[in-house]
């Protein structure tokens, strides 16, 4: 994402100790960047912070940033996966790339979290600029 810094305007519109917010008006989307051990309670919040967001800054996209996650407590994954997923599909988010930890539990995490989930196209990856690149070629609308 901050590679594309120089060519979008990406403004930073929130921030805590475990997760920063940032929003492009064009080409529309929001960008979550995670960091550290992510227990059940930070997850839900952080999905709440990110999904109020949506509301503020209506996108289709979303770029879920999760290389400075350094572990993470699975208490969360139903509730991301059946709830948190679809009330971002109803404010209008149809695609979501997902960039892994380095921490291997936290990929079969987030792993499980996308076989519960359904109508927001996920996308994971190992690194920002493919999936970066994969999200800018979205249709910006349907």
């Amino acid at each position: 994402m901050y590679r594309y810094s120089k060519y979008y305007d990406i403004k930073h519109v929130y921030s805590n100790e475990y997760l920063n917010i940032y929003y492009c008006e064009n080409p529309g989307f929001i960008a979550a960047d995670w960091s550290g051990i992510l227990d059940a309670n930070r997850a839900k919040e952080g999905c709440l912070q990110i999904l109020e967001h949506v509301k503020k800054y209506p996108v289709t996209k979303i770029l879920n940033n999760n290389q400075h996650v350094t572990g993470h407590y699975p208490g969360a994954i139903d509730w991301v996966g059946k709830i948190w997923f679809p009330s971002l599909f109803d404010e209008g988010v149809l695609y979501f790339a997902w960039v892994y930890s380095p921490e291997f539990y936290t990929q079969v995490g987030t792993d499980s979290i996308i076989e519960l989930s359904s109508k927001v196209t996920i996308k994971t990856f190992f690194d920002l600029v493919t999936a970066m690149d994969w999200l800018l070629m979205q249709p910006a609308e349907v």
